[in-house]
């Protein structure tokens, strides 16, 4: 699964409405009747899960669930980038069957004994949560799922992904930075010839905070026919490493 996306589209057809996604577009709904004008017109920012469904609007390019951080996970965390004792894991789960007990296997088999160190167990059953979200949004039978602990920029460049729609949670320094859309020359997306700062001003750049749960828009998103969420990895080095989670669609 590479990092800055490379995932094939396994929906092409991400219609609304369907049963599975009730409960989150209809908790949506009855918040967007009465929701503020967004500071951006193509992301939606909220504090409730169900918020996330905004992702289905036209214009949204990016849907964001700010969420308070949960002390034990937070911990383990913690020691996790002091440690650094997280390589990067990538699995193919499924909703509703444990992920903790796959998670283990695979750090069982690289020999990391992260497994025992206290609230593993509480990091588990919150991406087991984010796995049943995402698969359950978009009617997903399997999601392709990577965890990585990072002290350098995967993606260093603004870019669009080549993916339907991708989570990203940031559980451990700096989040990932996007563009709102005002902001964006998409005509030098790509252009590797250009410094890395040719494409925004800095007061421009806005960042996911850590802990939230985002869903980005891709370039596959509904067949390409909007423009996914300009993004990339933020500037880090060895002394402000980021654990991160992604989630993505699979074959």
């Amino acid at each position: 699964m590479p990092a800055c996306s490379t995932m094939p589209n396994s929906r092409s057809d991400l219609r609304p409405g369907a049963p599975s996604r009730t409960r989150f577009r209809s908790g949506y709904a009855r918040k967007s009747k009465t929701r503020p004008r967004p500071m951006h017109e193509h992301a939606h920012i909220g504090r409730d899960l169900g918020e996330l469904a905004a992702v289905y609007e036209p214009h949204i390019h990016l849907a964001v669930a700010r969420r308070e951080q949960e002390p034990t996970v937070t911990a383990f965390v913690t020691e996790v980038l002091q440690r650094r004792c997280l390589p990067a894991v990538e699995l193919v789960v499924s909703p509703g069957e444990p992920l903790a007990a796959s998670l283990s296997c695979a750090l069982g088999r690289m020999g990391h004994a992260l497994t025992t160190l206290p609230g593993y167990q509480a990091w588990c059953e919150d991406l087991q949560l984010q796995v049943d979200l995402f698969s359950s949004l978009f009617e997903l039978d399997a999601v392709g799922m990577r965890l990585a602990t990072l002290d350098g920029p995967m993606c260093p460049r603004f870019h669009v992904d080549h993916v339907p729609c991708r989570l990203i949670t940031t559980y451990g320094g700096r989040g990932t930075e996007w563009l709102p859309e005002e902001h964006v020359d998409r005509s030098r997306l790509g252009c590797t010839d250009l410094p890395l700062r040719a494409l925004a001003r800095d007061e421009s750049i806005c960042s996911i905070e850590p802990w939230a749960i985002a869903l980005f828009r891709g370039e596959g998103w509904l067949g390409g026919r909007v423009g996914g969420i300009v993004h990339r990895s933020p500037h880090i080095g060895p002394e402000t490493p980021r654990l991160l989670l992604t989630l993505d669609f699979v074959h």
